[in-house]
C-alpha cells in the first residue's frame, strides 16, 4: 500500500516556547518536530510558537533545497527561491552565461531538472515546502481550541493567522500545478487537506480547482475578518497582509467572475492602509530591510544568519554578491523615460554589446545591507503591487479613467515627468500598460508578472537581450509544473494518469 510522502509525515517545526519575537531569528529546534502536541498546544505561547516555527518554513533554507532534497542545498532559500523561479522565467532578468550557470537553466523554459521536471528539484522544493506549511496550519487550526490559558479572541486571532497561511500556501499550488481558474474551474487542482497528517495518512486525489478555491476563499475571508492590523513583527500575518492575499486570489478569481473585481478593490486599498508608496530614495536604498515603510510582509535574517550564497543578493548584487551572475535585459532599461529615477538603477559596466552582449545592464536595485558580506530581509509583499492590482480591477470593471488615474500615481512618483495615459485608452491599452509598469516597478521581486501573463492568457514573448528567446503560448504545458514523481509514487489516491502533461 502507498503512503502519503514525507511531506505530511514530517511534524511541525516549532520554536522554542518563549519570546517568539526574538526566537524567529534563530534556527527553530528540534528539527524532528519531536515536540508533542500537549506541549506545543498547553499555553498560548506554545501556540505563537507553533506559528512562528510555520512562518520560518518561508525562510529556511533548510528544507528541500536545490539539489531535491538535502539540508542546505545551493539557491533555496524558502519563499523567496520559489518567487524568484518564476521571476527567472520572466523577460527583465537574464543569466550572463546564456543559461549554463545558476538560475539560468529556469530562464530557458527548457524542460529538465531545474525546471518543471517531476523527477527534478524545482517541482518538489515549491510542492514540499507549501504542504508543510499547510500541515502546519491544519494542527494549529485543530489544537487551538484546547489552549486553556488564551481567551478566545487569542485563540481566534491564532486561528486566523493559520487559516491565512494556509490559503496562501494553497493558492500558489494551485496556481502553479494548474491553468489558471477562469480557463476550467472543474480542472483537476491538487490534493486538499484539512486535517494535520499522522503515520497512516495515504494521501488525496487532486480536488477539482473549484474545490480548492473554495477552502481558499472561505479561509481567507476568515482571516481577513477576525485579525487586526496590530502585529509585534512584520513576518506575522495582520488585517493587512492578508487583505494583500484576498486580493490576489480574487484577481485570479475575479477572471471568471467578473462580479469579484469590487472585492480586489475593496482588499488592495485596506491592504496598503499604513504602508504608503515608499520614496524614490527608499527605493534606491537596496531592497533589504523589513523597516522599509511600504513593505507589509517579509521575513528578517539577521546578520548574524547571513545569507551566503544561498541568496537573490548573491546572484544580483554585482558589489558584495559572490556568484554575481544575474543581469537585467536592456529592453527593461529602455522601457523607462530618462527621467525615470528607477533607470539609475541600471548600470552599464562598458562592455562592447558585440562582444559581450549579455554583459550591458546590471541592477543595483537589491544590495547587501552590509558591505563585504551578503546581507538582508526578505520582501513577500509591498504597497506598489497592491496599487496594480487595483489599477488593474478598475479596468477590469471598465473604469478606465479610475484605472488611469491609480497607475499615474505610481508613474509619476517613479518620474517626475510622466504623462498619464490619454482619456481615450481602451481596457487593453490600460492593462498593458499596467503590466509594463509592474515590469519597472516590481522587477526581481516575486514572480508576479509571470502569473499575470497566465491569468490573462497572454503569449510570453522574450525580448531584447535575452539570450534566450522564448515565445510561450496560453496553452502551452509549460505553464504547468508537474507534480512531484515521489507524490505520484506515494501517495494511494493518484496514478500516473493524474500527473501534468
Amino acid at each position: 500500500m502507498k503512503k502519503l510522502s514525507n511531506i505530511f509525515l514530517l511534524a511541525f517545526v516549532m520554536m522554542s516556547l518563549f519570546s517568539c519575537k526574538k526566537d524567529f531569528l534563530n534556527e527553530p529546534t528540534p528539527k524532528n518536530g519531536d515536540l508533542t502536541d500537549n506541549i506545543i498546544f498547553s499555553t498560548k505561547n506554545g501556540a505563537r510558537s507553533a506559528l512562528t516555527g510555520t512562518y520560518w518554513i518561508f525562510r529556511s533554507e533548510n528544507y528541500n533545497g536545490y539539489g531535491g532534497g538535502g539540508p542546505g542545498i545551493l539557491t533555496n532559500r524558502g519563499l523567496q527561491t520559489t518567487m524568484f523561479h518564476f521571476e527567472m522565467k520572466g523577460n527583465d532578468l537574464l543569466d550572463i552565461y546564456a543559461g549554463t550557470y545558476w538560475w539560468g537553466n529556469e530562464a530557458t523554459w527548457a524542460e529538465g531538472y531545474y525546471n518543471r521536471d517531476a523527477n527534478g528539484s524545482r517541482t518538489p522544493q515549491v510542492w514540499d515546502m507549501f504542504y508543510k506549511v499547510i500541515n502546519n496550519a491544519n494542527a494549529i487550526i485543530k489544537n487551538t481550541p484546547g489552549i486553556t490559558d488564551a481567551s478566545d479572541e487569542e485563540k481566534t486571532q491564532f486561528i486566523a493567522e493559520a487559516r491565512a497561511l494556509r490559503a496562501y500556501s494553497y493558492f500558489w499550488l494551485a496556481r502553479v500545478y494548474q491553468k489558471s481558474y477562469a480557463v476550467n474551474p472543474d480542472a483537476p487542482g491538487i490534493p486538499v487537506y484539512t486535517e494535520p497528517a499522522n503515520k497512516d495518512a495515504e494521501g488525496n486525489k487532486r480536488a477539482s480547482l473549484k474545490e480548492v478555491y473554495a477552502l481558499i476563499t472561505a479561509d481567507i475571508e476568515f482571516a481577513v475578518t477576525h485579525l487586526t492590523a496590530d502585529r509585534s513583527e512584520k513576518f506575522i500575518i495582520n488585517l493587512n497582509v492578508a487583505q494583500a492575499i484576498a486580493a490576489m486570489i480574487y484577481q485570479e478569481l475575479a477572471m471568471a467572475e467578473p462580479s469579484l473585481w469590487e472585492k480586489v478593490i475593496t482588499n488592495a486599498k485596506g491592504a496598503v492602509n499604513g504602508y504608503p508608496l515608499m520614496s524614490n530614495a527608499q527605493y534606491k536604498a537596496g531592497f533589504n530591510s523589513l523597516a522599509n515603510p511600504e513593505w507589509i510582509w517579509g521575513a528578517p535574517v539577521p546578520s548574524d544568519q547571513s545569507l551566503t550564497y544561498y541568496s537573490q543578493f548573491s546572484y544580483i548584487d554585482q558589489t558584495n554578491g559572490y556568484y554575481k551572475n544575474i543581469y537585467a535585459n536592456v529592453a527593461l532599461y529602455n522601457s523607462y523615460s530618462a527621467t525615470d529615477e528607477r533607470r539609475t538603477l541600471l548600470i552599464s559596466p562598458g562592455y562592447s554589446p558585440t562582444t559581450y552582449p549579455l554583459y550591458q545592464r546590471y541592477t543595483n536595485k537589491f544590495k547587501s545591507r552590509t558591505a563585504g558580506v551578503m546581507e538582508g530581509d526578505l520582501l513577500y509583499i509591498r504597497s506598489a503591487q497592491l496599487v496594480l492590482i487595483e489599477a488593474e480591477a478598475y479596468a477590469q470593471k471598465g473604469e478606465t479613467q479610475n484605472a488611469i488615474d491609480k497607475l499615474y500615481t505610481l508613474q509619476v512618483l517613479r518620474d517626475p515627468s510622466a504623462v498619464k495615459m490619454a482619456s481615450s485608452a481602451t481596457k487593453d491599452e490600460v492593462i498593458n500598460a499596467i503590466l509594463s509598469e509592474r515590469s519597472k516597478e516590481m522587477y526581481g521581486e516575486n514572480g508576479g508578472l509571470y502569473f499575470d501573463y497566465k491569468r490573462l492568457r497572454k503569449t510570453f514573448v522574450r525580448t531584447g537581450n535575452h539570450p534566450n528567446k522564448v515565445t510561450i503560448e496560453p496553452d502551452d504545458v509549460r505553464w504547468l509544473l508537474k507534480i512531484p514523481q515521489k507524490e505520484i509514487n506515494a501517495n494511494v489516491q493518484l496514478t500516473e494518469a493524474d500527473q501534468n502533461p
